[in-house]
């Protein structure tokens, strides 16, 4: 800050001296005003050192956020793409976890079908052995019991 201090003495007024008065008042008011605005200049440029550097600190901010953004950005593309190829594989898995479990199913009832139809089959050869042989029995009982009965008569007569 630059201090300009300016001493004038002044003779008493007298009407041939009131035009140097006049331009003596003037020019300190000049002076004056010149330091105040050296001064106005002077906090002006420190506020404008101020001011740019606060904008260069934002730029630097900006600059970051947007790399930050970016970076954001390219990871949330990157997990976007790892999910939905999780989620496809998780379906394909699913998909063909279903298509065995029905291939499983057919299978399986084809198995019983058949064993249902074997054990059928087994009980109706069984049920039928059983008829044959029930029927035989059955004869043999009227065979046995017609023999018993001619040698009741047979006995009875002898008696």
């Amino acid at each position: 800050m630059n201090i300009f201090h300016a001493t004038v003495a002044r003779e008493q007024s007298c009407p041939a001296c009131s035009r140097y008065d006049f331009e003596e008042r003037l020019l300190e008011r000049v002076l004056r005003n010149e330091l105040v605005i050296e001064t106005m200049l002077k906090e002006t440029r420190e506020t404008n050192v101020k001011v740019e550097s606060a904008l260069k600190l934002i730029h630097e901010d900006r600059s970051r956020l947007e790399d930050i953004l970016d970076s954001l950005k390219k990871s949330k593309i990157e997990i976007d793409t790892e999910i939905n190829g999780t989620l496809q594989g998780a379906l394909k898995n699913m998909s063909n976890a279903l298509v065995f479990m029905e291939h499983l199913q057919k299978e399986v009832g084809t198995k019983l079908d058949n064993t249902i139809k074997t054990a059928m089959t087994n009980i109706s050869d069984a049920v039928a052995e059983m008829t044959q042989n029930a029927s035989k029995t059955g004869l043999q009982l009227k065979k046995e019991t017609e023999i018993l009965k001619g040698i009741l008569k047979y006995n009875s007569m002898i008696q």
